[in-house]
């Protein structure tokens, strides 16, 4: 099975969706199979105009205000498929006259409209049981359920863990699987740094995970940590927002979303990152290049973060950017990019700083952000 990385899998998304070619896409838990469509998605529904909503999310009025009008909206259904019945997916059989017929459910009903938009996704499909996948075959396979038909503008796209992941999985029929494109996701720093900072994970995990690399994926190895998953990251990154990472709450925070294994090597980081002298780095930045190099990933956190806090600070961080090392130098400004594209754009354009001493040195990466 191809391999994909975080970038390719999107790439292959935005693909898919305007061919209706349904993709599986298999992966360990928590590493973005379900979170990566939701970002793309997101993006395809701005990019056409659209209002972009997640039907499990949504109220019944709104639900029946997006069937008045489905041409306004890109809907985005996450139907769990592990934990659904043969009447999730086909409906409740009722008697019209002398004949049982199912009544659709409503996301079926809403999907089968000719003007409704969007993609519907089967998660965990091979931890479902036969029964249940027998069922949705006929909407992988047919794009009809019963007597209705999908509209002509939804993408089908299902994932799965693998049998490795320790989950108990099922073997997917062969002519259901040969219905799909396929591919594995797998665990990729480089192109997960830039899907992190655009989703606005903290700047201070994801320059961690650059230096800790192994700590992107990391299963637990005696069964009572944590497992480290890019959900997770994520889930710490939330839990973290306003507070200070070198406080006890931010530590137990990190902890519980993560485990304690990446909570005490998280903490050596943090232990850099209060080393900084701020004020000292800001009026003599020449004074970086001197810095060992983990200390240089917690200053690569602490500008990005400086920056994302304050875009007026663009200038003063570009001035020691200038003095790092060429790795994080780019790291720097991939974060502070991708953490918010328009700001970064705005401020570089008219930073004589960035264009006469940081853009010459970066070739290939002053491409990408122009």
């Amino acid at each position: 099975m191809l391999k994909l990385n975080p970038k390719t899998y999107g790439d292959v998304l935005k693909r898919c969706y305007k061919t209706k070619d349904p993709l599986f896409v298999a992966g360990p838990p928590g590493i973005g199979k379900s979170e990566i469509p939701r970002v793309v998605f997101e993006q395809i529904a701005k990019d056409k105009g659209l209002e972009f909503v997640i039907w499990n999310n949504t109220d019944k009025a709104k639900k029946e205000e997006m069937s008045a009008d489905p041409k306004k909206y890109f809907v985005l259904c996450d139907q769990r498929l592990s934990q659904m019945d043969t009447t999730d997916l086909r409906g409740i059989p009722k008697l019209d006259g002398d004949v049982l017929e199912p009544l659709p459910p409503a996301w079926i009903v809403y999907f089968c409209k000719p003007e409704a938009d969007g993609v519907i996704f089967f998660d965990e499909i091979n931890l479902a049981t036969p029964i249940v996948v027998g069922s949705a075959y006929q909407i992988i396979n047919d794009r009809s359920m019963s007597d209705m038909k999908l509209s002509d503008n939804i993408l089908l796209i299902a994932a799965g863990n693998r049998a490795e992941d320790k989950a108990f999985t099922f073997d997917m029929p062969l002519p259901l699987r040969d219905r799909f494109c396929e591919a594995e996701l797998v665990a990729d720093v480089d192109s997960w740094t830039s899907w992190a900072a655009s989703a606005g994970v903290n700047p201070h995990l994801i320059s961690f995970i650059n230096w800790k690399e192994s700590y992107l994926y990391k299963l637990s190895e005696n069964g009572t940590d944590k497992s480290t998953t890019p959900r997770g990251i994520a889930r710490a990154s939330r839990l973290l927002k306003d507070l200070d990472i070198s406080s006890g709450d931010a530590n137990m925070y990190v902890s519980i979303s993560v485990g304690e294994a990446f909570a005490t090597e998280f903490q050596a980081y943090v232990k850099y990152f209060k080393e900084l002298n701020w004020k000292t780095i800001f009026n003599n930045p020449e004074t970086v290049s001197d810095f060992e190099v983990s200390k240089l990933f917690a200053v690569t956190g602490g500008l990005a973060e400086k920056f994302l806090k304050d875009y007026k600070m663009f200038d003063k961080v570009i001035e020691v950017v200038k003095h790092v090392p060429e790795e994080f130098a780019v790291m720097t400004l991939r974060l502070m990019r991708d953490g918010n594209r328009a700001s970064f754009k705005r401020r570089a354009k008219a930073s004589k700083t960035f264009i006469n001493d940081v853009a010459p040195k970066l070739g290939k990466f002053i491409i990408e952000v122009e």
